[in-house]
């Protein structure tokens, strides 16, 4: 990631817009980092993508180890009707 001051910025967009082609922009505001600027289609791939269920339950402080294996249903002895 590279930075450039909102000053750098405003007097050569260009060099900014290059430099984003290669990785993202943080443009800084007073010292603070305010914007950044990446190209679109690494904004579309990485941040307006749709989470998957999975992903938009799953508890990112839980170990990745554990695997979710329920025991199996059985519907024998069942009267089931269509």
């Amino acid at each position: 990631m590279s930075y450039m001051t909102s000053a750098a910025f405003n007097q050569n967009p260009s060099k900014a817009k290059k430099a984003a082609d290669q990785q993202p922009v943080v443009i800084t505001d007073h010292g603070e980092e305010a914007y950044v600027l990446v190209r679109y289609a690494e904004f579309a791939a990485n941040w307006k993508r749709s989470a998957s269920l999975l992903e938009s339950l799953r508890d990112p402080q839980a170990a990745d180890d554990k695997d979710f294996l329920p025991d199996r249903t059985s519907f024998e002895g069942r009267d089931v009707e269509f």
